[in-house]
């Protein structure tokens, strides 16, 4: 079975003297049950477009997804903060110290 992932956007209004508007524009694509892409693409002020493959479960890449989203990370520090919460799924599924939740 074949599942959709939306993507979650993100818009920055402009203000004067401080800030450009923008908009970031989080997606994901699944390659199969055990990995799939990140794609975090800015559009307005400073376009750019960057992805990155993470060896999780679609779920679990999603929930990564939201938390960009939701905190607005930025394309400037987010493959750093995907390694992070990546590892932590990592540290989960082999009883480490986030096993309990």
């Amino acid at each position: 079975m074949e599942r959709t992932f939306s993507p979650m956007i993100r818009q920055f209004s402009a203000i004067d003297g401080l800030q450009k508007a923008y908009t970031l524009v989080y997606s994901m694509d699944a390659d199969d049950e055990s990995g799939c892409r990140l794609t975090l693409c800015r559009t307005g002020d400073r376009q750019c477009m960057e992805s990155r493959y993470i060896a999780a479960a679609p779920e679990f890449g999603y929930r990564i997804l939201r938390y960009l989203c939701e905190n607005g990370v930025q394309p400037e520090i987010w493959q750093d903060v995907v390694e992070e919460l990546a590892g932590t799924d990592q540290l989960r599924q082999k009883g480490g110290a986030l096993c309990g939740e």
